[in-house]
């Protein structure tokens, strides 16, 4: 009687074991599934400034970017062909609904880290390269893409900044950054002593990029300088028609640091990447679009 009692038991035990995870593994899938959907992207990349030099950045790195890509669109923009006239321009403006379109960039009044990014724009050992906020479905890693990132001053057909990010979800959100912070010199035939691997251009590069170069005052100087020179050896004969295509170009990359890093992140933290020279803080919180009916994810 008593090895029935304790086999009757065994088997209700079981039973309500059974019972147990039939109810909660659904629960824990359901639970993992609604980790995917709509968050708010904010992120802010910072350069320091006060770098010693002491540091010496590895020059045997690769840069590319995946295949997968998006990129971020400024609701604002004014997409105008060929064939659009000029008075008809204005009528080709997108209309956005930002609150049912992904990977279009929030006006300022959307964005949580203004405090933040503010205090490192007043700090003269900080320079803001990227502060943007969009939103988007984040998915798996398999089925994630690629968001194109670039920011900083423009140098020819870069710009300091350039690179992607990937963010995924499964029980955590993950972060992969594929960044690279490159300085650059003005080309006045100097001596090239590293050599830095090519930068790839950006997918979503246009040449209207060109439009918005800047310089500072320091840089304007020297590339007046170095115009004069390149006048006076054409005056003079001196001009060396076959230098290569590295010497003829107006800059020379000074030095490349390569931000390849993942991170599991919480959605409505604070998440700071910690690097000698160029920092990356970013708020992924989640988002309830207003409708779900018509959600599309721009790309």
């Amino acid at each position: 009687m008593v090895f029935q009692s304790i086999k009757r038991l065994t088997r209700l035990l079981l039973i309500g074991a059974s019972l147990t995870s039939a109810l909660v593994t659904p629960l824990t899938q359901a639970q993992i599934k609604t980790h995917e959907g709509w968050y708010q992207v904010e992120m802010i990349v910072v350069a320091r400034k006060d770098d010693t030099g002491q540091e010496h950045w590895p020059t045997n790195i690769k840069l590319r970017y995946p295949g997968d890509w998006v990129e971020l669109k400024d609701p604002d923009a004014t997409e105008v062909t060929s064939s659009t006239s000029e008075a008809s321009a204005s009528s080709a403006k997108p209309i956005v609904d930002l609150t049912k379109e992904a990977f279009y960039l929030l006006p300022a009044s959307e964005r949580q880290l203004n405090t933040q990014a503010q205090k490192l724009q007043r700090n003269p050992r900080f320079e803001v390269l990227f502060h943007n906020a969009w939103r988007q479905i984040i998915t798996n890693k398999k089925e994630s893409k690629a968001v194109i990132i670039n920011g900083g001053q423009t140098f020819g057909e870069h710009q300091a900044l350039e690179g992607s990010i990937r963010l995924s979800v499964a029980t955590y959100l993950e972060l992969q950054t594929n960044l690279w912070f490159a300085q650059f010199d003005l080309n006045v035939g100097q001596e090239i002593t590293q050599a830095w691997p090519e930068i790839p251009l950006r997918p979503n590069y246009t040449t209207a990029t060109i439009d918005n170069l800047s310089l500072d005052s320091a840089v304007e100087a020297e590339l007046e300088q170095a115009l004069s020179t390149e006048n006076t050896q054409w005056s003079t004969g001196n001009f060396d028609a076959n230098a290569t295509a590295q010497e003829t170009n107006n800059f020379v990359t000074r030095q490349i640091i390569l931000l390849q890093q993942e991170r599991d992140m919480r959605s409505n933290e604070v998440h700071y990447l910690d690097h000698p020279l160029l920092n990356v803080i970013i708020q992924v919180t989640p988002y309830l679009p207003s409708s779900t009916d018509s959600v599309t994810t721009a790309q």
